[in-house]
C-alpha cells in the first residue's frame, strides 16, 4: 500500500480513535499532575463476556494515546490473549471498542477467572510527565456467554436499479437493544486524492428487515475497492454479537 494511503487510514483511525475515548469510571495508579495541569481522568471502563470455551469479548472505553492489550489470570498466571477480531462500535450515543481475544492460544485450556485492559502510552516522549503512562481496568470476571446478542442471519442483497440494492435480513430474535446493518463501501479521501474501502454503521429502525442502499459507481474507483459489502450486528446489555461469526454478503455496482 503507498505510504499517503497508509498516512491517510492512519489520520481516519485516530479521528475515529479520539471520537471514541471515553473517561473510565473505575481508578487506576497514575503519576500525580504537577501544581497547575488539568485533571486526567486515567482508568478504562470495561465488561467482560465469554462468547464460547476459548473466545471473550472486551466492550471498552478507548483513548487513541494508548496501545491497549487484554490479559487473563489463569490461576496464579497471567498472560496476554491474541486478539481474534475487533472493532469500533457506537451505542447509546458513545464509541466503544469491543475486542474478542483467544483464551486457548497455544494450546491452553483453562477458562481465566478474570481480564483486564491495559493501555499503554505510545508516544510518551510528547506528553508531559504527569500524564498516565499506564492506565488500566478494574479485574473483570467474565459474564456467561448466554450474555453474547446474536444477529439476525443476512438472506439477500437484490439490485433495485442499476445504482440501488436492497439489503434483507431475518427478524432481530431476543429483543436487543439496537440493530446494526454494517456496510462497507468505497470513501473518497480528499486529503491525498483517492479512494479507499470505508465501514459505515447503519441503525436500523425498530421491527425493520431492510434497508436501500446507494451503490458508489464513479468511474475512477479502483477494482480493487470497487466491491460494497453488507452484514448485520447487534448490540444488546452493553454487549456486541460475535465478531467473528459476520459473514459479508458482497456485490459489486
Amino acid at each position: 500500500m503507498p505510504s499517503r494511503i497508509a498516512a491517510a487510514i492512519a489520520t481516519c483511525a485516530l479521528s475515529l480513535g479520539a471520537l471514541a475515548s471515553a473517561a473510565g469510571a473505575a481508578t487506576a495508579a497514575s503519576p500525580a499532575p504537577t501544581e497547575g495541569a488539568p485533571s486526567l481522568q486515567s482508568a478504562i471502563t470495561a465488561r467482560a463476556a465469554a462468547v464460547d470455551r476459548c473466545s471473550y469479548q472486551v466492550v471498552r472505553s478507548d483513548d487513541s494515546r494508548y496501545v491497549h492489550s487484554v490479559s487473563g489470570t489463569f490461576g496464579g498466571t497471567v498472560r496476554e490473549l491474541p486478539i481474534q477480531k475487533e472493532d469500533f462500535v457506537r451505542f447509546s450515543g458513545e464509541w466503544r471498542k469491543v475486542v474478542q481475544v483467544d483464551a486457548c492460544a497455544g494450546g491452553q485450556g483453562q477458562a481465566p477467572t478474570t481480564l483486564r485492559v491495559t493501555g499503554k502510552l505510545e508516544n510518551p516522549e510528547h506528553y508531559e510527565p504527569w500524564v498516565p503512562r499506564t492506565i488500566r481496568s478494574a479485574d473483570l470476571k467474565p459474564a456467561a456467554s448466554s450474555v453474547i446478542p446474536k444477529a439476525p442471519a443476512l438472506t439477500s442483497v437484490d439490485r433495485l436499479d442499476a445504482a440501488t440494492v436492497r439489503v434483507n435480513w431475518k427478524p432481530a430474535q431476543g429483543n436487543p437493544d439496537q440493530v446494526m446493518l454494517m456496510e462497507r463501501k468505497p470513501l473518497y479521501s480528499s486529503e491525498v486524492g483517492i479512494w479507499v474501502p470505508n465501514t459505515y454503521q447503519r441503525d436500523v429502525q425498530g421491527g425493520a428487515t431492510s434497508m436501500d442502499r446507494k451503490l458508489e459507481r464513479d468511474a475512477d474507483i479502483p477494482a480493487s475497492v470497487r466491491p460494497h459489502s453488507y452484514w448485520m450486528r447487534v448490540v444488546k446489555d452493553g454487549y456486541v454479537s460475535d465478531l467473528r461469526a459476520e459473514k459479508p454478503v458482497t456485490v459489486l455496482p
